[in-house]
């Protein structure tokens, strides 16, 4: 937990879940996204729910070169140390997008998004609740986590499911986002960009939160990409900064 955020109670609507309540219910996805951290190019990159567990407690991560085959298999080995995996469900396509899945189309200078068509796989969307271990204290972690894992553009993701329902999460991560060689057709990190338009052109508001960090010297991360992040908050793991958003 980041000591300089407010730390959060664990919603009632997630300790009540059990293993078939999420099985038979509705996906919530209102509450799911509200206070939520968006993570895209995340891949199984744990240093988010490990700094800010407790502070937040619905992540929302997206990779397009991940399989579901991966992603399970991620869950058993590594998985979040100090966690169970409660219950895991498929979020379907219905569920994910109500309103449709209809992104806005980029411009050529954003970038061309069937550059690194190969890297794409199936889409596919998983649900899951981990459960903090009986012998971890309470300075671990929140007694539960919700992590949601889409195969899926980030920025498309992104635009369906914050924009489209007019919400901001509370954070977003930007970190060793797979910029040039690394498979990302577009550059985050870019205030100029498709997926800084689409965060911080939000008719649901502007996270309040950004982290950006990556491979090579923490100095490196001291200033945030976007300008307008500009509140350093300090380092977690090394060489991901963060930083809170500058007032209105």
């Amino acid at each position: 937990m980041i000591e300089q955020l407010l730390s959060v109670a664990v919603p009632q609507w997630v300790l009540d879940l059990t293993p078939k309540t999420m099985e038979d219910g509705q996906f919530p996805l209102q509450e799911f996204l509200r206070d939520s951290l968006y993570y895209p190019a995340s891949g199984f990159d744990g240093d988010p729910v490990e700094h800010l567990g407790g502070n937040i407690i619905s992540f929302v991560y997206v990779d397009y070169a991940y399989t579901r085959e991966r992603l399970r298999s991620e869950l058993e080995d590594p998985g979040f140390h100090g966690y169970d995996l409660l219950a895991t469900r498929v979020v379907t396509e219905r569920e994910l997008a109500p309103r449709g899945w209809h992104p806005e189309s980029p411009i050529p200078d954003d970038g061309d998004p069937s550059r690194y068509r190969d890297w794409i796989q199936e889409l596919f969307c998983d649900w899951c609740v981990f459960q903090r271990q009986r012998d971890f204290p309470d300075s671990h972690g929140p007694d539960r986590f919700s992590l949601l894992y889409l195969c899926a553009d980030g920025v498309t993701a992104f635009q369906v499911l914050y924009v489209t329902n007019s919400v901001a999460p509370k954070a977003v991560a930007i970190i060793q986002p797979g910029t040039g060689f690394g498979g990302n057709w577009t550059d985050f990190r870019d205030p100029e960009k498709i997926f800084a338009r689409s965060v911080l052109g939000n008719p649901g508001g502007r996270p309040e939160i950004l982290l950006y960090g990556g491979i090579g010297a923490r100095d490196g991360y001291r200033e945030s990409c976007w300008p307008d992040y500009s509140n350093f908050l300090g380092f977690v793991d090394g060489s991901i900064g963060v930083f809170s958003r500058r007032p209105d």
